[in-house]
């Protein structure tokens, strides 16, 4: 697939921040450190449009410089180790997609060819020269059959997954002629104080988004519909230890136990005879008082859930260890937002990461030209599970990063093919 650069521009607020809001610390939890972030990009891909290209790009530009008033933080920059957020603006690239229809991605769901639609593919003299500091990039990827894929790479220590999907959502409700934006709330520091970091803050590209090394790590989509997750729930919570489980709490202990009980004990990363299930949490409504979904911030912390590697895999025990680790660290933070020392002991222990953004309005995205057909994250080189709404609203579609053999055990596994289905393609109305 190769990608042409139409153009790259620097959209600014259409409005100038006030001077007072200039300085703006990260909203962190204090046992995050700036270390542990890496971006998670985001694409959404939308069916052929009947508009002409350049009016796109133009409405696309307009109704982003509106939200960037609202969302100020996303314009500003890395300077000297704090967000200024001085209304540098957001990088906005446009490219072409040459030799691919869109239909295919969407039918393949290829991690690999994802990757190729990230910003600015293969110029990183050009990044580190010209927009290292920009804490959002976005990339409008054009297709020969009228497709349009729109891909969000954000400053991790900035913002998370929530307030992404919020801003984008935002931003397409401008677009499709709203006057403004009700309900962001940017600065919470009379609720919490901000984290007051010892070391500096980053910039997007430093966390290296545009990571585009060979990796052993292959991720696949699978679809739990929604009565399929009704009988896991009821399955896993059947026992001695759970008996009221979340369905993340049945999906993430259920994708645990079948790598345990697929993992070649023989390998080195095994013979540590422990999984640890590094599992996020969102904070907006686990704090007291809780604060609103469209709060922006990276608001999340995180939760360990230390599994052992036996030859009986008992779901329900992996459920209770789940749910145990979660709830200790959110009854922790009920009170006290800066909480430390809570991720400890991975040293010698098979690592997975989970998190759960599927109740977020990615779906609700529509700019004027009806709702995504797909939209999907671009994997990290961890392993991991993260689960997505399906775009009909009801089901959970669960992205699994794996190695490729791992992943060819879920592909074949019976247990699992009973509550969860590989994706398979159907042909996208494009």
């Amino acid at each position: 697939m190769e990608i042409k650069i139409l153009s790259i521009e620097i959209i600014k607020p259409s409005s100038p921040t006030p001077a007072h809001l200039r300085n703006h610390k990260p909203f962190l939890p204090s046992d995050v450190g700036f270390g542990d972030f890496m971006p998670a990009p985001i694409i959404y891909f939308y069916s052929a449009q009947s508009k002409d290209a350049m009016k796109i790009s133009s409405h696309l530009k307009m109704s982003l410089s509106k939200t960037l008033t609202y969302y100020y933080p996303f314009a500003g920059q890395v300077k000297d180790g704090v967000f200024d957020c001085n209304d540098h603006g957001a990088i906005f690239i446009e490219t072409q997609v040459v030799g691919d229809q869109m239909s295919k991605l969407v039918q393949k769901r290829d991690n690999n060819l994802f990757k190729q639609l990230l910003p600015l593919k293969g110029n990183t003299q050009e990044i580190s020269t010209t927009y290292s500091k920009a804490n959002l990039v976005v990339q409008i990827n054009y297709f020969s059959c009228g497709g349009i894929a729109i891909t969000i790479c954000y400053n991790h220590i900035l913002v998370d997954g929530t307030t992404a999907a919020y801003f984008v959502k935002s931003w397409a409700e401008i677009a499709h002629g709203a006057n403004g934006i009700k309900d962001v709330v940017v600065d919470c520091s009379s609720i919490y104080t901000p984290y007051d970091a010892h070391a500096s803050v980053i910039s997007l590209y430093e966390q290296n988004p545009w990571d585009y090394s060979p990796t052993e790590l292959v991720g696949k989509h699978f679809i739990f519909d929604g009565g399929k997750i009704a009988a896991l729930r009821e399955k896993i919570g059947s026992g001695p230890y759970l008996n009221h489980l979340t369905r993340f709490e049945a999906i993430a202990a259920f994708i645990s136990g079948v790598l345990i009980k697929n993992a070649d004990r023989g390998t080195h990363e095994f013979t540590s005879k422990q999984i640890a299930a590094v599992i996020a949490i969102n904070l907006r409504n686990k704090v007291n008082p809780p604060l609103p979904p469209q709060t922006l911030g990276c608001l999340v912390t995180t939760a360990i859930a230390k599994l052992p590697i036996n030859e009986e895999i008992d779901y329900n025990y992996i459920a209770a260890e789940v749910h145990k680790a979660v709830k200790n660290v959110v009854d922790q933070y009920k009170n006290n937002m800066h909480v430390d020392g809570l991720v400890k002991g991975l040293e010698n222990s098979a690592v997975i990461h989970f998190s759960d953004i599927s109740r977020m309005p990615f779906y609700e995205a529509d700019f004027g030209w009806g709702k995504p057909i797909l939209v999907s994250l671009v994997s990290l080189n961890v392993k991991a599970g993260c689960l997505l709404p399906t775009s009909d609203g009801v089901g959970v579609e669960a992205f699994i990063v794996l190695t490729k053999e791992e992943i060819a055990k879920f592909e074949q596994d019976p247990e699992f093919l009973s509550y969860a289905k590989p994706f398979v393609s159907k042909r996208a109305k494009l």
